[in-house]
This record gives C-alpha cells, structure tokens and sequence, in this order.
C-alpha cells in the first residue's frame, strides 16, 4: 500500500463509517477500520490493505513472496547440509544454484508421482544459495526471476519455499453506493452486476466476532513470519510454549512429555511435535530478472521423480526411522500433544 493510503487511515472519516461485512454469510469481503480487508468464499480466505482514490475503494491483497528461504545451524548433522524444497513442483520451471555449483532444475522435466518432503544433502556449506524461476502468462509471455540469498557462517539447514504466483491476489478496486437496501459494495473482482450490501451489525454479531478473531491470528501470524519452528522431517508447529525445554547445547526446543509420548509417534514420524528447531527467514540479496547463463544449466536435477517406466530410480525420502513389526500397531493419540497446525490451502474463488 502506498504511503498516501497510510496516512489516509488516520483522518480519512470512511475507514470507520464502512467498517463491517459486506455480502454472504459464504462470500464476500469485510472492511476494518484499519485499513485492512478479508474478502473469503468457498475455500478462500485473502487478506490485504485498501484505501481511497477519490470517490473509488483500491484493494491490494496481501502477496506471499516468491520465494522464502529459512535457515538454522543444526548441530546434529555435523558438517553436512539439508535443504527441504516445498512448492517447487507447482508452477513454471525452477531452478537452484547452490555454492559455487552449476545450475540445476530442481525437478526434472515431465517430473511426477510427487512424494513431500524433498530433502536434499550436501557435504558442502554453501556461501550463497540462488532461486530461479520461469513463469508462463496467459499471454504466452515468459517472465523470469532470480532471487540470491547470502548464507550466514554457520547455517547448514534450509527450507526453501516456492510460492506459485496466484490470479487471486490481483488487486482490484470498488465502488460505494447507497439506496433503499442501505451501503452497497461494488468490486471488479465479483462478477454481480448489483454489488454486495453490508450486513447490519444487530443481525451478524456472532459471524463478526468469528471473523475479527481471524483477522487477529492472521495479523499475529504476519507478525511472526520471519521465524519456524519444524520437526527434523520439515513439518511446521506453532512456536513452543512452557512444555517444552530449550536446550543450548543442541539448540533444540524439547516436549517435558517426549519420553512418554515415544511409542505413539514412531508411527507418526512426520508429525511428531516433540523436537523442534527454530529456523529464522533470510533475507534475499538480490531479486531481479536477470537470465541464466546457458554454460552454467546441467542437465542433471536435484531431484528426479517420474510414474511408470522409471519408477524405480525416483526419489524417495530416507529419515523416517524403520522399527520392528511388533511396534507396528500405533499407540493411542496423546492427548497432551500440540495440534498440529493446517497447511496452506490452494486458495480458489469462484468469481
């Protein structure tokens, strides 16, 4: 959002006077008189900021970035490094330059049959890791980016994050009107040629409760997105609390209750919440669209996964633990275990 839009919000009179919810109980938008928005529809839920252009409503939704690298120093692998790729198998072509190494996709081409997590190891320790992707518009326009992350001395442990770039978080703007039905929302990104009515606020109190405490976890989750917390298989936990224990030496966050929970989570190795790390967002040194140099693409992929013939040779992840048949059958859930929190949802609008 722009830096007129910010000092709109604190004299422009219209924040306040629209707060509230426009359209269905099952789609449509809420203003805040923050500035902020959550337009939500069946399996969708996008929040951005808005502001005034005259007499016209502008909505900027919210981008995830293109790329996201977070980082840790993870004692228990020595020397080594491991990289968790998640996303790179959506949209366009991906590519990865590690260390002093040549270009690599990281998937090779006709790539299927996707089996999560990617795991990548390396007995080398990368000074800089470089991001490409090339993306296809609809127009048949190829759009390319390079993103380079310097490493800090230490770090050896990586999740690398792709987030395909997505129609809905297109800005897009409205008009305010009013008749005898009372404020009406008008928006380019809803195809109603009558916009959408505000609810009044007597008759929603309980649905605009429910919303303001998603608006609060959101904007406690943008708050907190420079950090992770991840078991060792990459799978993501809210940040540890008083029941677990930092130690030091490991660098390692662990559950007061790990000893007790340990039958029940040989079976459930990916979400097991009771050793976790915390990874820390790098910031990238360079972002532009500057183009590969041909000399420096091999042929070869970080990971090769295909259905059928081939099969055999596909990549497969090799840290879960293998226990005797006896300990097969699964212990009951522990009911002191954290909830394991959803991943993202591929978010669609019917618009």
């Amino acid at each position: 959002m722009t830096s007129g839009f910010a000092q709109q919000k604190n004299k422009d009179p219209r924040y306040k006077e629209l707060s509230g919810q426009y359209g269905r109980s099952t789609e449509g938008v809420c203003l805040f008189d923050d500035g902020t928005f959550l337009m939500y529809g069946y399996a969708t839920a996008i929040f951005g900021s808005y502001g005034f252009e005259k007499d016209n409503v502008l909505f900027y939704p919210d981008k995830q970035e293109l790329f996201t690298i977070y980082a840790c120093r993870n004692k228990g692998i020595g020397d080594s490094t491991r990289m968790n790729f998640l996303g790179f198998e959506r949209g366009g072509e991906n590519f990865v330059k590690i260390g002093k190494d040549s270009i690599k996709r990281v998937f090779n081409k006709d790539a299927n049959c996707f089996d999560a997590p990617f795991v990548y190891k390396t007995q080398n320790t990368p000074g800089r890791i470089t991001l490409y992707n090339i993306l296809k518009e609809s127009s048949g326009e190829q759009v390319r980016n390079t993103w380079s992350y310097l490493i800090n001395k230490g770090d050896n442990d990586f999740i690398l994050i792709y987030n395909e770039p997505d129609q809905d978080y297109k800005n897009f703007g409205a008009v305010i009107s009013g008749n005898e039905k009372g404020v009406t929302l008008k928006l380019s990104a809803f195809s109603s040629e009558q916009g959408i009515v505000k609810q009044r606020a007597d008759k929603n109190q309980k649905q605009w409760q429910e919303v303001l405490q998603m608006k609060a976890e959101y904007d406690l989750s943008k708050k907190n997105k420079d950090v992770v917390f991840a078991n060792k298989h990459y799978q993501s936990f809210p940040e540890p609390d008083n029941s677990y224990l930092y130690n030091k030496v490991s660098d390692q966050y662990t559950s007061k209750l790990a000893s007790e929970n340990e039958e029940y989570y040989r079976q459930n190795q990916y979400n097991d919440n009771r050793y976790l790390r915390k990874y820390v967002r790098l910031q990238p040194q360079r972002m532009d669209s500057s183009d590969m140099a041909k000399n420096e693409i091999t042929a070869s992929s970080i990971f090769f996964t295909v259905c059928g013939e081939g099969a055999e040779k596909s990549y497969h992840y090799d840290g879960f633990q293998k226990y005797k048949e006896k300990e097969e059958q699964p212990a009951p859930m522990p009911s002191t275990a954290v909830p394991v929190p959803p991943l993202p949802v591929k978010k669609k609008n019917n618009r």
